[in-house]
């Protein structure tokens, strides 16, 4: 591995596993303190946004906060799994594949985590959605290098 590539493999490594314990001590946190964490961001979208919503849009607004925030931990994990795994060996065809099962893996591992926090449940669907944010996540990120790469080899020709 050449000294640059390595460096960049250490900065993903070193990311990729402070957002796991990023994820971690978020999934440790008891159902309150959870259920609080995404009362607070939607009361804060509800002022920039201006709009008050009533109690039933309220609550289904929170569900929606809550799941969104877990497709979007586990999209960014996938991502830096992928950079994690172009950085140790370039550009191959099984890194997108490596780095879902990774983060799928991981999000297994979470909801089992929470099996054992006071107000938290372990759920297969939660485990869905973690991985479907990981496979959105990664094909967003492969849509964008696709784009890029074509901008590119049009400039060049």
């Amino acid at each position: 591995m050449k000294p640059q590539s390595k460096s960049r493999f250490l900065l993903f490594v070193t990311l990729t596993f402070a957002w796991m314990a990023v994820i971690f001590l978020f999934s440790a946190q008891n159902g309150e303190e959870s259920s609080g964490m995404s009362a607070k961001l939607l009361s804060l979208l509800s002022r920039v946004f201006r709009f008050s919503p009533s109690p039933d849009a309220e609550a289904m607004l929170s569900f929606l906060v809550r799941k969104a925030a877990h497709m979007t931990e586990f999209g960014v994990l996938a991502l830096l799994w992928l950079g994690t795994l172009c950085a140790a060996s370039g550009k191959a065809k099984w890194t997108y594949p490596a780095a879902f099962a990774l983060s799928s893996v991981y999000a297994a591992t979470d909801e089992f985590h929470q099996l054992f926090v006071s107000g938290r449940a372990g759920r297969v669907t939660d485990w869905l959605i973690d991985s479907s944010g990981a496979v959105l996540f990664l094909w967003f990120g492969w849509a964008v290098i696709q784009m890029i790469g074509n901008k590119n080899t049009k400039s060049k020709g």
